[in-house]
């Protein structure tokens, strides 16, 4: 009779366990799910900036010619993506030279403008009282110089004086009668230099 009763009892301590179990299970499913949900809420309500103007660092870079600077600007946001960066003298840099782009949660974007110059913009506040758009734009200006040829206004390579067009001119034009001839430098042309052979001796005649 002991043992059948010791039996009994081991069988129902098991079911015990067993419902503990489970139950146990159940409720951690729960709360995962419910940390889920509120993972999602939180991804669901990410910052948005609105409409307006607001105060920005903005980081520039020429490839052409390796100069890179920092500057705080104005920028203005639509539809949480940037528009346009302000600079002096009503200038600006809008959706005419870049597609707009979208800022993260923190402020940040960056992009690529159509003459390939990186950017990188990052949000600080309201809208600047006082910034660097003068200076940006005096800059900008000595950089363009460096990449335009100063005879033509053409673009050339930084390092170069001239564009090859106009360095080809020089290097190859003569520079009395115009004529073509090959790395005359400047100078003169073989046939520029025979007239003005043949010009001594004509004065060297007449001064015997």
């Amino acid at each position: 009779m002991t043992t059948l009763f010791n039996h009994i009892t081991v069988i129902y301590f098991k079911r015990q366990l067993l419902f503990y179990f489970l139950l146990t299970s159940l409720l951690g499913c729960s709360s995962g799910s419910n940390y889920s949900d509120t993972t999602e809420e939180v991804v669901e309500t990410a910052r948005e900036y609105n409409d307006g103007t607001y105060c920005a660092e903005v980081e520039y870079y020429n490839p052409n010619t390796g100069t890179r600077s920092t500057y705080t600007l104005n920028v203005d946001v639509e539809n949480n993506e940037l528009v346009l960066i302000h600079w002096p003298n009503g200038g600006w840099l809008d959706d005419s030279h870049f597609t707009p782009v979208e800022l993260d949660d923190n402020g940040f974007c960056y992009f690529t403008s159509d003459k390939g110059y990186e950017y990188e913009v990052q949000i600080t506040g309201s809208e600047c009282s006082y910034d660097d758009s003068r200076k940006a734009r005096m800059d900008a200006e000595a950089d363009e110089a460096e990449v335009t040829c100063p005879k033509c206004g053409n673009e050339k390579d930084s390092y170069d004086r001239y564009c090859q067009s106009c360095t080809d001119d020089l290097e190859n034009t003569c520079s009395r009668c115009g004529g073509y001839e090959y790395n005359v430098n400047g100078g003169l042309c073989y046939f520029c230099k025979r007239n003005d052979e043949e010009d001594r001796k004509i004065d060297d005649y007449n001064n015997e």
